[in-house]
């Protein structure tokens, strides 16, 4: 899986099917193990092995109201004629920038950026989707940090009323660049917030992904809540590895609470590889950060 085939060709940012294990129809639980938490979760579609349907279909077998696929392909109208049959939405897909040199930080890029956005979204609309991951692109050499982030925002600017128009969110991530992705530009919280803040739109939001900022950062339950207004969706593996939760450093149970416990109403969704090369492992370590 091209986990974000952005307008540039970037880096893999993610764990895509060659990392994950796979699991396949037969092992599936039986319907419902996430369907009554206290918070929204999403899982990435080649969790389970099969032609896209069957995947779909332990998608919702398993209980979640939402499959992420970050670069779908195929049959749209399949697609979401399949996912809408099982009451499923497409929790997030890519939508502008790239982890590479130019991007957002660079005004140059920025037409191309809003032309390519525009055909996104319409997929995004065509495929039941409200969540489109922004990227900043990686650090230039030539200009200081402040005039890259103003060029981030002023390109966030001319995608603020596109995401607006057609009632669809950015959600900008920050990377780590100490283990995953060296030289990306937008890393930290609070630099992330600033951005958000200084586009100044409803629209624009960030992706917070728990494994990154561990590895950034750590304070996770602290700058999740103090800035849960500005995020609209939530990325989840453990530190070190990416892997399932309970195989590192992270509290999941108490982090999953922590969200539980503000206003948020997005999505939760996995992005993380096995520990045992089985991702029924990945569900149930899940399913149990949640106490009965």
């Amino acid at each position: 899986m091209d986990r974000r085939g952005f307008l540039m060709s970037s880096v893999a940012a993610g764990v895509g099917a060659a990392v994950l294990g796979k699991m396949s129809p037969a092992e599936a639980a039986p319907e419902g193990p996430f369907s009554k938490l206290p918070i929204t979760m999403s899982v990435p579609i080649d969790t389970f092995e099969g032609t896209v349907d069957q995947k779909l279909e332990q998608v919702a077998k398993w209980g979640f109201p939402a499959y992420e696929w970050l670069g779908p392909e195929g049959d749209f109208d399949a697609l979401r004629k399949k996912a809408d049959s099982l009451g499923l939405e497409l929790s997030c897909m890519v939508g502008a920038g790239a982890i590479a040199p130019g991007g957002m930080v660079q005004p140059k890029d920025h037409d191309g950026i809003v032309d390519h956005f525009k055909t996104r979204v319409e997929l995004a609309k065509r495929l039941n989707c409200k969540h489109l991951i922004g990227l900043s692109g990686n650090e230039r050499k030539d200009v200081s940090r402040e005039k890259q982030t103003e060029a981030v925002i002023q390109c966030l600017r001319r995608l603020a009323p596109i995401a607006e128009k057609n009632d669809v969110i950015i959600v900008m991530e920050a990377l780590n660049i100490l283990v995953d992705h060296k030289g990306y530009f937008m890393s930290r919280t609070d630099h992330t917030m600033e951005i958000i803040k200084g586009v100044n739109s409803p629209n624009v939001k960030m992706l917070f992904d728990i494994y990154h900022q561990q590895i950034t950062e750590g304070n996770v339950i602290r700058n999740l809540r103090d800035n849960i207004e500005h995020i609209g969706h939530f990325h989840v593996a453990d530190n070190p590895g990416r892997k399932e939760p309970g195989t590192g450093e992270l509290n999941y149970t108490n982090i999953f609470k922590a969200i539980a416990g503000t206003s948020y109403k997005g999505f939760v969704a996995l992005e993380c590889g096995s520990s045992t090369k089985n991702n029924d492992d990945i569900l149930k370590a899940t399913r149990a950060c949640f106490p009965a």
